[in-house]
């Protein structure tokens, strides 16, 4: 791997943990590590595997590509992102197991209807957009 890609990699590395609130202790116990070892992968004096980065992206719940990312500013927005929407399902999770079960299959079925309805409209506009102009 090149310096400057391993480099970048690990300034995205850090800036994903320090993002996440976790340590570098955290990250290395996650990743079966010692946090020397994964400093340097943030350093970017060591490169790391294909497997470490795979389980770096499923603990954040981001896509590998982002390790790449080379405009810190455009990682900052994808992270930014991320976050917002676990929010969003943190909070609907929690009202959805606040319901009684007859209640959740309510939400269901209108989840479903709304989904569908949604996919209909969808499908108007493109076939809108398809039409030629008159």
């Amino acid at each position: 791997m090149r310096l400057e890609i391993q480099r970048r990699i690990g300034e995205n590395l850090k800036t994903v943990r320090v993002t996440n609130n976790l340590t570098q202790y955290d990250i290395a116990k996650y990743i079966g590590t010692s946090r020397t070892l994964y400093t340097h992968y943030e350093l970017g004096n060591r490169a790391q595997d294909a497997e470490t980065l795979y389980n770096l992206s499923a603990l954040y719940g981001i896509e590998m590509s982002v390790f790449f990312e080379p405009d810190h500013s455009r990682l900052l927005n994808i992270l930014a992102n991320n976050i917002k929407l676990e929010e969003d399902n943190r909070e609907l999770l929690e009202l959805y197991s606040q319901l009684s079960p007859y209640s959740k299959g309510k939400l269901m079925e209108r989840a479903i209807t709304l989904a569908e309805q949604e996919q209909e409209k969808r499908e108007r506009q493109n076939a809108l957009r398809a039409a030629p102009f008159r």
